[in-house]
């Protein structure tokens, strides 16, 4: 049976990037409904990203830039999309609105967009931000016509003369209704409906009537003379897109191994709520089922969870901001710099023998206070001299943490079932075969330096990988 604290730790996890020992005792009396009620209720307001200003100087931001390379002068910068980068990973380690931010995280891969410029990737940000829990048909419009996947998807040489696909191809396929859902002539006829989308001298979406092609199409099985919206329209009132997002939210937030009778009862609901993502979400945390044993620490996290969990639980921080960049490089996930259009496989994808031992030994380079090597390989746009000059500073590859809240959550718990109730606390899968020999260090009760090496210890385990 799953206790109280399991599921109360699971809910977190997966709504979330984990929580403090101290917040989940807090809630033991609390009943699943009442607390999945205030994570909603917490996310319901939220702040847009503004850590990037608009490039544009005062006098040109009416104007505009005067094509787009001029524009990208102002706005594209690589070291831009890094700070970006760690200001969100604060964030999500900081917000009582939690689950916004686990949404828009997830909302992030599935969208998958880079592009060089910075302040657009973080208008996007704020898109997905803003329709995280909100409707997912208002989302897909949106997304269409944001410019930083205008862009990345080369709508913006999508015209009538010469229609690109490259929009038109992965909304059906990655975004909404997965392969074998539609034709090759429903993307050709589609693309020619998204021609005259485009981004304007000041970084934002336009319509150019003049490159739109206003002729009928055949799509899906209906003719007339669609536009972009109305083919995104079509597309919705397909059940098949209900089933193609629902499935993709079992696995990342349920299980990896879907159950697909469970989604087919959720992609329903999802359907006839008109794509109301907080209801799809609601009902998914507070069904019985998501509390299985089954559900529990069934999920590898990712390279961002697990470092969002390690700043809540141990307040862990760089010296060099460069370092949690480095630190997403060598475990293989860079926030804002997704590895192509269909985003991070995840799963089991996340582990191979490099990036396993990487997570393993974490926990003991904070623990000695020593630089981090990370054999990470530099991005394209990186610049070589940079990072020289950047690996000559003694600050680099150092990470800081506050054990102080764990020491304190422990210290009184009687020794001989320490090990236990720390195991309970930090590992979500089944315990039965992790050896509690090796992870009893000699400590004495009032030792907190021995202590916090074993919840060291215990951080250091394959399984506290699994959430």
């Amino acid at each position: 049976m799953v206790s109280k604290q399991k599921k109360i730790q699971h809910l977190f996890l997966r709504a979330g990037f984990g929580e403090t020992p101290e917040r989940i005792n807090s809630l033991l009396n609390t009943s699943m409904s009442s607390i999945v009620e205030q994570l909603f209720a917490d996310s319901q307001n939220y702040q847009d990203m503004t850590y990037l200003s608009y490039p544009l100087p005062q006098d040109d931001e009416e104007k505009g830039a005067g094509n787009l390379k001029i524009l990208a002068q102002f706005i594209k910068s690589y070291k831009e999309r890094e700070e970006l980068n760690t200001e969100w990973i604060s964030r999500m380690a900081t917000t009582p609105g939690v689950l916004r931010e686990k949404m828009t995280f997830f909302w992030h891969n599935h969208f998958a967009t880079s592009t060089p410029f910075a302040y657009l990737m973080q208008v996007q940000n704020n898109t997905l931000r803003e329709y995280a829990l909100g409707n997912f048909s208002d989302m897909l419009h949106a997304i269409a016509k944001d410019p930083a996947m205008i862009i990345f998807l080369n709508n913006q040489q999508n015209k009538k003369a010469h229609p690109n696909e490259n929009f038109a191809r992965e909304v059906m396929e990655l975004f909404t209704l997965g392969v074998g859902n539609y034709t090759e002539d429903d993307i050709k006829e589609s693309a020619r409906a998204f021609t005259g989308w485009s981004v304007d001298r000041r970084g934002e979406y336009q319509f150019n009537e003049n490159q739109h092609d206003d002729g009928d199409k055949q799509f899906l099985g209906q003719k007339g003379d669609f536009n972009g919206d109305d083919i995104l329209n079509i597309i919705l009132s397909k059940k098949e897109v209900s089933v193609f997002v629902t499935t993709k939210i079992y696995r990342e937030f349920v299980n990896p191994v879907v159950d697909t009778n469970r989604v087919s009862q959720l992609a329903e609901s999802f359907y006839q709520s008109n794509y109301d993502i907080s209801a799809l979400m609601k009902q998914i945390f507070t069904s019985d089922w998501f509390y299985d044993e089954e559900n529990i620490g069934a999920k590898v996290c990712s390279p961002v969870e697990l470092i969002v969990r390690y700043k809540k639980l141990i307040n862990v921080d760089t010296p060099n901001p460069k370092t949690i960049l480095d630190l997403q490089k060598g475990l293989s996930q860079v926030l804002f710099f997704p590895p192509n259009v269909a985003g991070w496989k995840g799963g089991n994808t996340w582990i191979d023998s490099s990036s396993l031992m990487l997570r393993l030994t974490i926990p003991m380079y904070v623990i000695k206070g020593e630089g981090m090597i990370v054999k990470a390989k530099p991005h394209p746009e990186e610049n070589p001299n940079d990072m020289q000059q950047e690996d000559e500073n003694a600050g680099r590859g150092k990470i800081t943490a506050d054990w102080t809240a764990l020491n304190t959550a422990f210290s009184n718990v009687p020794e001989d079932v320490r090990t236990e109730k720390m195991l309970d606390y930090f590992i979500q899968c089944d315990t039965s075969r992790i050896d509690r020999n090796l992870l009893k260090i000699n400590w004495a009760k009032t030792d907190t330096n021995n202590l916090t090496l074993s919840m060291a210890a215990i951080m250091s385990l394959p399984e506290f990988q699994l959430i």
